[in-house]
């Protein structure tokens, strides 16, 4: 462990580079003001639904408000991502815009249609087989290029998000790499893990518990209970197994979610577990927990946000079926925040020393912060 003052960081004031996260934002902000113009000039099918859309803004707005919107969108984003490639320009002004950019991204274009998708693409290679015609349609839906442009725009907004993290870092004068700055000690870093790793305990847990809600509405169709959906749905059920077993495959997906969301305060989590033939005691990338699970939190998320616009604009929709529902799919926020909380409070536990800055401890376990944790 190298506890000396480390030598310039590359990235840093002192060795300025534009970082990759920046010319993604710049291409991502490029593409967003050529479907703007293709949209409103009609050259290109709008990439918004033109109905509620899972409770899109544009079913009511119209196609022509998404393409000025999204004009807008990339022509701040060009802006933004220009300011960030001037070292010294900004601070964390620039940090703050691009994550304001991945807010409004949010806000405006995607919807819980994406959770809808992550939630048929856990149960595909299973429900695929059992469902006739479900594999198809799946593959039909993912191509339409409404749903094209909602995974366009959910792109977006992580890259955004990333990208305000990269402007913080070149504010600060951190490691762009590790986040590290100039006053790194040891001490410091051991403290900042206990506090990641209590914070990532609670996180989990309101996670865990927000998570088994939807299961709780669909499990009971095993036994022809079915809670909010009415005294006629059962009979459906009964008459189209497809529907149930569609239905509690994704209140499945919730329990695997919950269960997988452990590993983010666990060992496993860490290194993967003994009956994993080939990987037990190996390290698990950070990457292969952070980015599903980010990507997951952004689409719970959304859900919350589609429930609310779905008020405002009194869409059809899940508003418009039982309240029980309705109060669960809007708790979906609170997972989503719960968990993104906890994938950033691992991100910074799993941090290990950096080969650009030179600075960091080694990486440990949850056990191994317990007695101060």
């Amino acid at each position: 462990m190298n506890t000396s003052a480390p030598p310039a960081v590359p990235g840093t004031a002192s060795a300025a580079r534009t970082a990759p996260i920046t010319w993604a934002v710049l291409a991502w902000s490029a593409v967003a003001l050529a479907l703007g113009l293709g949209w409103a000039a009609g050259l290109l099918p709008p990439g918004v639904p033109d109905g509620d859309g899972f409770g899109s803004l544009y079913g009511r707005w119209g196609a022509g408000a998404a393409a000025w919107t999204t004009l807008a969108l990339g022509a701040a984003g060009t802006a933004t991502a220009l300011l960030m490639m001037r070292p010294g320009r900004g601070g964390r002004a620039v940090a703050y815009a691009a994550w304001g950019m991945s807010a409004a991204v949010v806000a405006l274009f995607v919807t819980g249609s994406l959770l809808a998708f992550l939630g048929y693409t856990m149960i595909m290679p299973v429900a695929g087989w059992f469902v006739p015609g479900l594999a198809g349609m799946w593959i039909t839906q993912m191509m339409l290029p409404e749903n094209l442009g909602l995974f366009f725009f959910a792109a977006g907004a992580a890259l955004w998000a990333v990208a305000g993290l990269s402007a913080l870092r070149a504010a600060r004068g951190a490691c762009p790499d590790c986040g590290r700055a100039h006053d790194w000690t040891p001490h410091a870093e051991y403290a900042t893990r206990v506090r990641a790793l209590r914070a990532g305990r609670i996180a989990v847990l309101v996670a865990c518990l927000s998570a088994l809600l939807y299961p709780s509405i669909r499990f009971p169709w095993l036994f022809g209970i079915t809670p909010g959906m009415g005294e006629g749905f059962a009979e459906e059920l009964r008459a189209d197994p497809g529907t149930l077993f569609i239905g509690v495959g994704l209140g499945s997906a919730g329990v695997v979610g919950a269960v997988l969301m452990l590993g983010l305060v666990q060992r496993w989590g860490v290194r993967f577990p003994f009956w994993m033939v080939g990987l037990a005691g190996r390290r698990v990338p950070v990457a292969l927990a952070v980015v599903p699970a980010t990507a997951v939190a952004v689409a719970l998320i959304a859900m919350g946000r589609s429930v609310i616009v779905q008020f405002a604009l009194d869409q059809v929709g899940m508003t418009s079926s039982s309240a029980l529902h309705t109060a669960i799919f809007m708790s979906m926020a609170v997972w989503g925040v719960a968990l993104a909380a906890a994938v950033a409070a691992y991100a910074v536990r799993r941090r290990a020393e950096c080969g650009t800055c030179e600075r960091g401890l080694p990486e440990a376990e949850p056990r191994d912060l317990r007695t101060a944790a």
